[in-house]
């Protein structure tokens, strides 16, 4: 067995047959693209593949970063949008508050108003009530000489 200092790395070739560290994803990306990962091909001397892997590390960290920045636009828009709505429920609450007091408003200007016709109402068929009498009282006619 291998260990750790001993110049045989521990992820060799056992890892790999196993679907290791060295297992890369393969299959349908989130990217736009789909392709997945694709290694970079490494062929010549050791600094010639050292640069390629680099140039390929290199190459996904800046897609990394284009990738982050995206979805940090998008977030940025989505917590504005979120925040627009917060707003627009916020005024919503008001505007019905409001509306809510204006009827309750109306409801007591309608009950006074309501009262004042029934005080009328009761005032009006008593003066009938009260000529009614006097007419049956005074035999027909309106002007009474009993009195």
């Amino acid at each position: 067995m291998p260990m750790y200092g001993s110049g045989n790395p521990l992820w060799g070739k056992e890892q790999e047959k196993k679907g290791g560290l060295n297992n890369r994803y393969q299959g349908q990306s989130y990217q736009k693209d789909g392709s997945g990962y694709q290694p970079p091909n490494v062929g010549g001397t050791y600094a010639e593949q050292q640069t390629g892997v680099l140039e390929d590390t290199m190459k996904h960290q800046y897609e990394a970063e284009g990738t982050a920045a995206t979805v940090l636009s998008q977030m940025t828009t989505q917590r504005y949008q979120l925040q627009g709505a917060h707003d627009n429920v916020h005024k919503m609450r008001e505007t019905t508050e409001k509306a809510k007091q204006e009827l309750q408003e109306l409801r007591a200007k309608n009950l006074k108003k309501k009262r004042k016709l029934q005080v009328i109402v009761v005032a009006l068929a008593s003066a009938d009530l009260f000529l009614f009498c006097r007419l049956l009282y005074c035999g027909g006619s309106f002007f009474c000489r009993r009195w």
